[in-house]
Order: structure tokens, then sequence, then C-alpha cells
């Protein structure tokens, strides 16, 4: 045997095991060697994500540096630090981005999160708990509210709990949806830290008591455990008032049944859907308000801000609320919601809606009414925060302007002319800011010159310049137009006497495109009767009788005038009024003191009027409606009465026109005068029509009415349900002509009372069609009806009444569609709900005058024309109805009066 065949096989054991030793050792550093190659190449991955991520943070917080009011930049750079995975860049993050704004319910949930999961200690956990109470300052969130009740289930400090618990359950163990969870985890928190006791059980029963007089969803379920609980330790159970513990849990199932279809409703909203949710909350607390207490009305406004936390308005409604309702803060101190004052509130709503107009004027409101030293000084830092914030609107700056020059007027000393002259600083700073910014666009009815006019009248003490501010109002935009601005204008003009105001009387009538000039001419010939020569008084009479005279024939020709050009303000800018001797003009466009305004007309909308003006094309002049004050006659200049031809009145009821069965006829009036008997029967396909009988004129031409025979009386329903269809471009008036008014069938068809799923729309284009204003309102909700008002003429009138099958599509137009512009024209829209109609008898004109007077219009009753030989009519709005009613009596039943009998009336 061979030496190696002699080994022993304990040697041979061993050589193998050191050959397998051996193998695995140079396996083992073959391995070592990939696996640090393997991790080399892993921190090279690691550093290189690290490093993009790192730049990518600090480009951003070069971004925020050079726009630090956009807002995407600061919730990228939050996700960029979550991304990196560093605590510290999260929190530097989050501080930048609360800095600047407050942070959203999620955004502070997924960093407390972080924060709760690394807290051990008790100064770690006091930590965390500052930035909850951080959270729920920002908004109200149950979610938030959950997690930092889980923090103090999971601390073992009895002290830190309770301060946990005191902050959570009076505030957010009203939630309706949440509380109860919130109730649940304090149960168990006492539990768990009290043990089994009495006190603990006792404790346990107070707070059941307290949630369930909270009207809190599934709160049957918290009832039966407090039963379950009296029942079982009623033993140690102490204090206990079955009758007023059941009386109170009875109301709060009562308000809760009343909340719950609320609740629904809210969560079936979509996320987006921020309007209709603000709407909804609006509503809820309108139904809800009158079964719940302040503290829960509150929440809920909480909440509504919260999930609509950039609309400006439902923040409006909030700090209203919180003025007229102010929460007790010693109840609740350690509450965020009830402890805050208005103040800090609009101190949070302007956090989140900084281009909020109406918010700014409650905190200068809010300020003023403190009437702290330094309220003064706050007010003017609100102006600056305005100034840096940046309003959206022109609208806005001068709201924001008014309210702070306002404020500046009920603090001024005016005996002190430093303390006049600086109220005269700030409005002309006001003027010259708004121009800089906005450009004509800003201001273009002048708000801040008429204040600061008006104030010049008065407080100020300078009437020259209050002129001057008021001719650069009237000379700006469409403001020549106003008769309203003139009237106000005028009246302030009173103290420098008659002469003064005649000549702006005189002015004022003679500008174009007056919206209202029957007003301003019965102003003024009341001034002149008051203080005016006869001569004056006819000199205004015919200057008002041709203005009105004009201002049909634009109607009656073209139809209302078109207003929907937006107004500019004056172009030149403000000079310094303070230092002004000769007081400040503050003009953008010349004025003149004589001479009509050259303000362009058109673009006003004129005072539209039920009136209208028969016209016959080429075969009929044009007749000028008599205003309510009589021309003279003989000395016009202007216009010649007594060569006008005669004006035909239609009387429906006039025996000589009606003819056969009067209980199968319809009258038809409003047609066009070459409209034929073959053209109505054309329009009216489905009438079963007898005969047509068109009235004629002497020469031989229509009359534009007439009588349609039907075949049978049931046919008149029918018929009458046809009114206003159009023939020729104008609406055919369809009526029964029963010959007793009174007992005629009711001809309105269209509902007087309120429609909640109408809308009434106004300021329309008057070549808007019914498919256009169908396409822009389908978007709400199915369309049931569309009635657009027209002229007799058939023009429309600009005006429109559309029913949705709903009230809730109704309430969504109007929100959307009120003030939006079509086609340069901004339009009006409101839900239908006309003014109840006057009485009919309530001035009847005839049992005022008596018979021979009967055609005489009065107050409120519609305008007739008259013809030439109407003296009496035209002159019975002169005489006193009083005067009127002897006169008709002595005619019928005394002798007239001798002048000696008249002497004798006069010296009595």
């Amino acid at each position: 045997m061979s030496d190696a065949e002699m080994k022993d096989p304990k040697d041979q054991i061993i050589e193998i095991d050191a050959l397998d030793e051996s193998a695995d050792t140079e396996d083992e550093s073959s391995d070592g060697t990939n696996t640090e190659d393997e991790d080399t190449e892993d921190d090279d991955n690691d550093l290189s994500i690290e490093s993009k991520y790192i730049k990518e943070y600090i480009e951003i917080l070069t971004k925020i540096a050079g726009d630090k009011y956009n807002y995407d930049n600061y919730a990228e750079l939050l996700e960029v630090a979550h991304q990196m995975n560093d605590l510290d860049k999260i929190r530097q993050s989050a501080e930048i981005f609360a800095a600047m704004y407050p942070l959203s319910p999620e955004i502070w949930l997924r960093w407390l999160k972080i924060e709760s999961s690394l807290a051990t200690t008790d100064e770690q956990v006091e930590k965390v708990e500052k930035l909850f109470q951080r959270a729920l300052n920002d908004y109200y969130s149950a979610e938030v509210a959950l997690e930092f009740a889980a923090l103090a289930m999971k601390t073992g400090s009895k002290v830190i709990s309770e301060q946990i618990w005191k902050t959570l359950i009076p505030t957010y163990g009203l939630h309706t949806m949440k509380g109860r969870s919130i109730f649940e985890a304090y149960r168990e928190d006492t539990l768990t830290k009290n043990g089994d006791s009495p006190a603990s059980f006792n404790r346990l029963a107070r707070i059941y008591e307290q949630e369930l007089k909270i009207p809190l969803r599934n709160m049957e379920d918290s009832y039966i455990e407090y039963k379950l609980l009296c029942e079982k330790y009623k033993e140690v159970l102490t204090d206990l008032d079955e009758e007023k513990f059941e009386r109170r849990y009875k109301q709060a199932k009562e308000a809760l049944q009343r909340m719950l279809p609320h609740e629904t409703a809210l969560a079936a909203l979509e996320a987006h859907c921020h309007q209709e949710r603000a709407d909804l909350y609006r509503k809820y607390i309108a139904d809800c308000q009158s079964v719940l207490d302040d503290d829960e009305v509150q929440i809920l406004y909480e909440r509504m801000v919260t999930e609509c936390c950039l609309d400006g308005a439902v923040w409006h409604d909030y700090v209203r609320y919180l003025h007229r309702c102010p929460p007790d803060a010693e109840d609740n101190p350690a509450s965020p919601v009830f402890r805050q004052s208005e103040l800090d509130l609009v101190n949070r709503a302007l956090r989140n809606c900084t281009w909020s107009a109406e918010l700014y004027v409650e905190k200068m409101r809010i300020v003023e009414r403190q009437a702290t030293p330094t309220s003064k000084m706050t007010i003017l830092k609100i102006m600056e925060d305005v100034a840096s914030a940046g309003l959206q609107t022109p609208e806005a700056s001068v709201k924001v302007w008014l309210e702070y020059l306002t404020y500046l007027r009920r603090v001024t000393d005016f005996t002190s002319e430093k303390e006049r002259d600086i109220l005269r600083a700030n409005f002309d700073l006001a003027w010259n800011q708004l121009g800089r910014t906005w450009g004509v666009l800003a201001d273009p009815q002048c708000k801040i010159l008429q204040f600061w006019g008006r104030l010049e009248y008065e407080a100020l003490g300078e009437p020259s310049k209050g002129r001057d501010l008021w001719y650069s109002v009237m000379d700006s935009a469409d403001n020549s137009t106003r008769v309203g601005l003139w009237i106000e204008f005028i009246e302030l003009e009173a103290k420098r006497g008659p002469e003064a105001l005649r000549k702006l009387y005189r002015k004022s009538i003679s500008s174009t495109g007056l919206d209202d000039p029957e007003t301003l001419a019965a102003a003024w010939l009341r001034f002149e009767r008051c203080n005016g020569t006869l001569d004056q008084l006819i000199s205004c009479q015919e200057l008002c009788n041709a203005t009105i005279e004009k201002y049909y024939k634009t109607i009656s020709k073209n139809g209302p005038p078109n207003r929907a050009t937006k107004g500019k303000r004056p172009e030149t800018t403000a000079t310094n009024a303070s230092k002004d001797t000769e007081g400040s003009t503050t003009k953008r466009q010349a004025s003149s003191m004589d001479g009509a305004s050259s303000s362009p007309p058109g673009k006003k909308k004129m005072k539209r009027t039920n009136d209208n003006l028969a016209v016959n094309a080429g075969e009929r002049q044009e007749e000028f409606k008599t205003p309510a004050i009589p021309p003279r006659q003989n000395n016009s200049k202007n216009h010649d009465y007594s060569k006008q031809e005669p004006i035909e009145i239609i009387d429906v009821d006039s025996e000589s026109v009606t003819k056969g069965d009067q209980s199968r006829q319809v009258f038809v009036s409003n047609l066009s005068f070459e409209v034929t008997e073959t053209d109505i029967r054309e329009i009216f396909p489905d009438l079963a029509i007898e005969s047509i009988e068109l009235v004629n004129s002497s020469s031989g031409k229509s009359r534009g009415f007439g009588y349609m025979q039907l075949a049978s009386a049931d046919e008149i329903p029918k018929a009458l349900s046809f009114d206003r269809r159009p023939l020729n471009g104008r609406p055919v008036f369809i009526s029964n002509v029963a010959r007793d008014k009174t007992n005629r069938p009711n001809q309105f068809k269209y509902s007087s009372s309120f429609e909640p799923n109408k809308l009434f729309i106004k300021g329309l284009p008057f070549n808007l069609g019914r498919e256009e204003l169908h396409r822009l309102f389908e978007p709400f909700g199915p369309i049931k009806d569309i009635r657009i008002v027209c002229y007799r003429s058939g023009k429309s009138k600009g005006l429109a009444y559309l029913e949705y099958e709903t009230e809730t599509s109704a309430k969504k137009a109007v929100l959307k569609m009120d003030q939006h512009v079509i086609d340069g024209f901004t339009i009006t829209v409101a839900i239908s709900s006309p003014p109840p109609k006057k009485n009919p008898t309530a001035m009847d004109p005839t049992s005022a005058v008596g018979d021979n007077m009967g055609a005489s219009s009065s107050l409120g009753s519609g305008k007739k024309l008259l013809g030439k030989w109407d003296v009496k009519q035209k002159l019975s709005p002169m005489i006193p109805t009083a005067v009127l009613k002897k006169s008709t009596a002595l005619t019928s039943s005394e002798k007239p009066k001798s002048n000696d009998d008249f002497r004798k009336l006069l010296l009595k």
C-alpha cells in the first residue's frame, strides 16, 4: 500500500475539511469583492438622487425668493422635501410655507404623522402637541383632530393628555359626523389611564351625558352603551338625572334628524364643487340654526370656511356671524375656535383670500370698533397690506379706498385746518393712485370725487372746490346721462342761489342721452314755479318739452339706447387739493358751464318704458307724447302744437266696430298696417276661423286691429292661448271681447307671485334670440320655457323670463350668470318675484273728474296721446283734484259765480 493509502481516515477528514475551508474562504473572498462593488454602485446612485433633490430644492427656493406669492412653489418645495426623506428639510419647507400661507389639513396631517411617530419622550410629545395646536388654528379638520386624539392616547403623561382633550372635546365633539369618534377615544383613554374604579365609572357616565346632548351620527349606539353602563354600575354611579338626560337626548335626536339630509347632500358633492358646497352650507345653517346652540352653528361655519377656504364670501358670512353672536372665550379657553375674536378670524380669512376687498373693509371696521390708541396706525397698516396684496379689480380697490376715506372723515376734526388738509391729501392720493394702477378703468363713476365734492360743499367748507369736483364727475364717462347725479349736484348747489341752480338745470337738461329726462324736467319746473318769473317758467317748459319729445322719438326709432359700453374715468391726473388755493378741479376732461355736455350718447341705458308710440311708416307722422306738465301753446319756438294732426285714440269698446255673435269673437290688435286676412289665417292654422274683420280708418287704411269670428265658443280659450304669437316681427295681441270689462276673464296668463324655478333676466342685448338664451342657460339644468319680453313693435325690451324644471337649476344659474357680460351687455339675473299688482280701482280718473274728464290721466295711470282739441285734458294735471270735483259739481247743480262771488271767496 502506498503512503497515501496508509493515511489515517481522520487525517483524510481533516484534509477535506481544510480544503472545504479553503474553498469557502476563496468563495467568501470572491463574494466580498462583488458586494463591495455593488454597495459602491448603490451609494453612487443614492448620492446622485440626493444631489438631484438638493439641486431641485435650491432652485425652488430661488423661485420663491423671486415670487413669494406663488402658492405652487411652496407646495412643490414641500413635496421635494418629503421625497428626500429628510426631516429637517420637511420642517424647514413647512415653516417657509406656513409663514406665507395657512397649511391645508392634508399637508399638516402628513407632517404631523411623521412627528408623532418619532415622539417618544414627554418633551418631544409636548413639541408635537404645539404643532397640532397650530394646525387646528389654521383650519377646522376632524382628521387632524383624530390624529391628535391618538397622540393623547399614546402619551403616558396625564397632564398632556388632559390638555389635548380640553382642546378637542368642546370643539370637535360637536362635529355631527366625526364627533362620536372623538368621544369614543376620550372614554377609552379615560379608562386606560384611571383604571376600573367608581371614580372612573362616574367620569365615564359624565362623558356619555355630555356626548348624548349633542346631535351626532350613530348617537343611538352611545345611548345603548350608556344605559348598559348605568345598569351594570348603578350602585356606584351618582348624580344621575334621568329626566333631564332624556329630555336633552330627545332634543338632540330631533335636531339630528333635521341635519342628516344636509350632511348627506354635502357628502354626495364632488370635491371641486366649491360654490355648490358653500350654497349647501348656507342652506344647512339657515334650516337648522333654530334647533342648534350658537357653538354648534359656529362649528358649521368653521366647516364651511375650511371646505371653501378660497371663497371670500363664506369668510365674510362667518365674520358677520361672529360679530352678531360672539362666543365667550372664558367658557372654552383651550378651544382654538371659541377663543378667537373677530380680528383673529378676519386675519385667518385674509391669509386665505388676500384679494377680498370685503374682508379688508370688515377688518377696518373691526379695528375702528375696538377704539384703541393704536387703531389709526393699525388701519393705516391695513391699507399698506392692501397695496402689497394687489387687488384684482378696480372696483375692489375703489371699495377699499372709499372705506378708508370714510373712516378718515369720521375721525377728522374739521375745526382744524391741518386735519382738513390731511383729509384732502388722502382723497387726492386715492384718486391718483387708482389712476396710476388702473388707468381709465379706475372708478369710472367717480365715486371718490363725488364723496370728496360733497364734503367740500359741507364739512370742509369750500363749495367752489366742491363745484369743480362735481363738474369733473359729470364730465367723466357717461355720468352726464345720469339724472340722479345731476339732481344730487343741483341740491348741493342750492346754497348758491336760484341763478346758479337755473344755470345748472339748463346745462343738465341739455345733456345728450339722459336716462330719465322727465324726472329732471319735473324738478326744474317745480323750481321755476317756486322761484322763477313767468318768462323763466315758459323758457323752462319749452326746453323741457323739446328734450322729452326728442327722447321719445329716439326710443320709437331705435329702442332704448345701448349703454353697454363701460364708462371710463377722465384721463388727466388730479392736482394736490391741499395746496391748490383755487380749488382742485381734478378733472380728466375739461368742463364747461354753458353748453351741453360732451358725453357721448348711447353709453347709459335709458329708463325702459312700457309706453309705445304707434308708427305708420310713410303715412303717419310720429307724435310727441305730452308730458305731465303742459306746454304754453302760442309761444313755443321749438314746436307748434296747433299744426299737429289729431291723434286717433283706439276705443276697444266702441259699439261701431263689433258685429256678429260676440260669444264666438276675439279681439286681435298690435297688427302691422300691411297685414291682411290671409296673413292672419296662415299663422293660426289650428283655429277654426269663420271670418276676420280688420277695422280701417276713414282713408281706408288698416288701423292695426280687428275681430276674428270663430266656428264655436269652444275655440275661444284655444285662441287666447295663442296670444302674442309673432306676425311680421310683431306680437299679435288676442283678447276677449266681452262688453263689460268686469266680466272678462283674466287675460294675464303669467304668474304674478314668487316662482323659485323661474328667472327674471334684464339687461340683455336687444338682438338676442331664444336659441342663444337657451344655449347660455342650458348648462345649469333642463329648461321648461323661455319668454322674451317685447315692445308692441316686436323689438326686444332686453328682458326675459326663463323657467327651469327645478329650483336648484334656477339657483345655479343666478349664481353663475348674474352680472355676466354678453356682447358688451352686463345682465342681471334674479329669481322671478313680480311686485304686487296695483288695485285698478284705487285711482280711477273717471270718479275723480266726472264724465267729462273721463279720459284724463292721473298719477300712476298710463299715459295717453292727446289731440289738439283736448285742452281740458291737457290742463287737468295742473288742477288739484278737489277743485276739479268742485267745478264738476258746480256745472251740474249751481249757477256760475260772478266776479263779486269770487272776490268774497278770496277775502275769506
